[in-house]
C-alpha cells in the first residue's frame, strides 16, 4: 500500500496546504518555572492576526502517555473529513526525536518543504531525526544530549581532572569515590528508555554501533557497565534509577559522577552543591534527545502551522528557551553567539555534547527495538556472566524488531 498519494502517481491538490486560520499546538507539559513555551505562544498571538491565533495545549506526562494520546487522536482522524474532524485536529505537534519516523510512516504528518527552513542551519543529527527515507517531515526545535556531572571539589582534593575517557572515569569512580564514602557513578539504569540510552552511549564510547549488538564495541560498552555494577563503582541501586532518582543521589552528595541531561544543571546550581560540581561532555558520543515540530496531515490551516513553526524555531525564540529554561537550541549559530556564551559559560559544554550526539535507531518500530534492548541490557547488568549470550540474542531480536517482525 502506498504511504502517500505522491508516491503512487501525481499528487492530489490539497487546499489545506495553503490554508490559514486558527490552529491548535500541543507540546509536552512545560515543567520550567518561567513557562517560556507558553510565553512564545503569547508572543505569536500578540503579533498574529485575529484569524491566525494559536491555542496551546500542554499534554500529560509521562511522555509515553503523551505519545499514546497523539497517536490515538491522529488515528481517529485519519481519513475523516469535514468541520468536525478539522476542529479536533492537533495542527502543530511536538514529537520526541525517536517518534518522528513512526508518525511519518503512519501518514499522520504533512511533508515539510526543505527550502522553507534551510536545514543546513540546524544540528545535523537533529535534522537527521526529522527525516524519513530522505523526506523532511518536521523541524528540529529543542535539542538535548547526555552530559556528565562530576564533583569538581572531590576531584580537586585528589589532584585529578575530570575524566575524558571511560578508562579514566572507571579508575576515578573506583578509587576516589570510596575515599569519600560516595558512589562512583550513577545513571539511568532502570528498565525503561533510560537504560537503552545509557547503554548506547557506553557502546558508542567503546567504538560500537547501535546496529551491531553482537560486535566488540557493544560487548565492551555493555560489559563496562555490567562490570561496574559487579565491582561496585556503580551501585546496585542504580539498576532502579530513572532521571529523578539518579539526580537525587548526586544532588544529595552521594555520587562522584552522574550521567543525565543538561536540565539538571539549574537544579544543582540552586542546591548546596553550587560551586562544587562541574558539567562536561560524556567520554564518547551522547544520545541525541529533544523534540521536533511537525504539521499534522489533518490540519486545514497548514500555511499558518508552518509559519508558527518557523516562529518557534527562529533565533529569538530558541535563544529565549535557552536563557529562560536551559533548552539547548537546534540552530548551530546560537552556540557561537558571543552574548550568549558570555551569559552562559556552560554553552561550550552543550555545544560539544550536541554536535557529537548520535541518534538512536530511526525506525517506525522504535518502541519494539528499545523494549528488547532494555530487557537484554538489564539482564546483563543483573548477571554479568550472561553478557555474551544476551548480546547474541539481542542482535537477532533487535533486527527483527526494527523490521516490524
Amino acid at each position: 500500500m502506498c504511504l502517500l498519494v505522491a508516491a503512487c502517481g501525481a499528487p492530489a491538490v490539497d487546499p489545506a496546504r495553503e490554508g490559514r486560520g486558527r490552529i491548535t499546538f500541543v507540546d509536552s507539559h512545560d515543567l520550567s518555572s518561567s513557562g517560556p513555551i507558553r510565553q512564545r505562544v503569547e508572543a505569536w498571538n500578540a503579533r498574529a492576526s485575529s484569524v491566525e491565533q494559536v491555542t496551546y495545549v500542554p499534554m500529560p506526562t509521562p511522555t509515553d502517555d503523551y505519545r499514546a494520546q497523539l497517536m490515538a487522536r491522529a488515528g481517529d482522524l485519519a481519513g475523516r473529513r469535514g468541520a468536525d474532524a478539522r476542529s479536533q485536529c492537533y495542527d502543530v505537534v511536538t514529537l520526541d526525536v525517536v517518534w518522528t519516523a513512526a508518525f511519518a510512516q503512519a501518514n499522520y504528518l504533512a511533508r515539510w518543504p526543505e527550502g522553507e527552513i534551510g536545514p543546513d542551519r540546524f544540528l545535523p543529527a537533529a535534522v537527521e531525526s526529522a527525516r524519513v527515507d530522505g523526506t523532511l517531515w518536521a523541524v528540529p526545535w529543542r535539542a538535548d544530549a547526555g552530559v556528565l556531572f562530576y564533583r569538581g571539589d572531590l576531584l580537586a582534593r585528589e589532584g585529578a581532572s575530570r575524566p575524558t575517557s571511560w578508562d579514566q572515569l572507571e579508575r576515578q569512580a573506583a578509587t576516589i569515590a570510596p575515599k569519600y564514602g560516595v558512589a562512583g557513578f550513577v545513571g539511568q539504569l532502570g528498565q525503561y528508555e533510560g537504560v537503552t540510552v545509557n547503554a548506547l552511549e557506553a557502546v558508542w564510547g567503546h567504538g560500537g554501533s547501535a546496529d551491531d549488538w553482537a560486535g566488540p564495541g557493544a560487548r565492551a560498552g555493555v560489559g563496562r557497565l555490567a562490570g561496574g555494577v559487579e565491582r561496585g563503582w556503580i551501585p546496585q541501586e542504580a539498576l532502579r534509577y530513572d532521571e529523578a532518582a539518579s539526580l537525587r543521589e548526586f544532588l544529595e552528595g552521594r555520587a562522584l559522577f552522574l550521567r543525565t541531561w543538561p536540565y539538571a544543571r539549574a537544579e544543582l546550581e540552586a542546591s548546596p552543591l553550587n560551586g562544587k560540581f562541574g558539567m562536561a561532555a560524556l567520554p564518547g558520543p551522547a544520545a541525541l534527545g529533544g523534540w521536533n515540530l511537525a504539521v499534522s496531515r489533518c490540519s486545514a490551516h497548514q500555511a499558518t502551522a508552518r509559519d508558527f513553526i518557523r516562529f518557534l524555531t527562529d533565533p529569538d525564540s530558541q535563544a529565549a528557551l535557552l536563557t529562560q529554561a536551559g533548552y539547548p537550541p537546534t540552530l548551530t549559530s546560537l552556540y557561537r553567539e558571543p552574548e550568549l556564551r558570555a551569559r552562559l559559560p556552560h554553552l561550550v559544554v552543550l555545544e560539544a555534547a550536541v554536535h557529537n550526539a548520535r541518534n538512536r535507531p530511526r525506525t517506525a518500530h522504535y518502541d519494539n527495538v528499545t523494549r528488547v534492548v532494555q530487557q537484554a541490557v538489564h539482564n546483563v547488568l543483573r548477571n554479568p556472566k550472561s553478557l555474551d549470550a544476551e548480546l547474541r540474542r539481542l542482535a537477532e531480536d533487535a533486527a527483527r524488531a526494527s523490521a516490524g517482525r
